[in-house]
C-alpha cells in the first residue's frame, strides 16, 4: 500500500464545508476513476490546519494519477481551497 500525506491550511474565506464539498466532487468525478485509488481521508489538525491521507494500491498508481491531475474537472476550485505556500507532502510506502 502507498499513501500520500498532505498537510495544508485553508485559504482565506474558505471554510471546512466548502472544502468538503469540493473534495467530495473531485473524489466522485475523478479520484474514483483512477487506477489503484483506494480512499481519501481529510483530517482536521489540532493546530487548525488539515491533513489529507490518500491511499493507493501502489506507488505507480499514485504517480500515474498525479501526472493526470490536469484532467481534474474544475481543478481551480479545488486548488483555491489551499492557502498559498501552506501545502506540504510526504509519501509513505508500506514495508510491513
Amino acid at each position: 500500500m502507498y499513501k500520500d500525506i498532505i498537510t495544508y491550511t485553508l485559504a482565506k474565506d474558505i471554510d471546512e464545508n466548502h472544502l468538503i464539498s469540493i473534495a467530495s466532487t473531485i473524489k466522485e468525478t475523478w479520484m474514483n476513476q483512477q487506477k489503484g485509488f483506494l480512499k481519501w481521508e481529510i483530517h482536521k489538525n489540532n493546530n487548525g490546519g488539515y491533513t489529507d491521507i490518500v491511499y493507493w494500491n501502489y506507488k505507480e498508481d499514485a504517480k500515474n494519477a498525479e501526472m493526470k491531475m490536469i484532467e481534474i474537472p474544475n481543478a481551480q476550485d479545488w486548488y483555491a481551497c489551499y492557502k498559498k505556500g501552506s501545502i506540504n507532502s510526504i509519501k509513505l510506502e508500506q514495508v510491513l
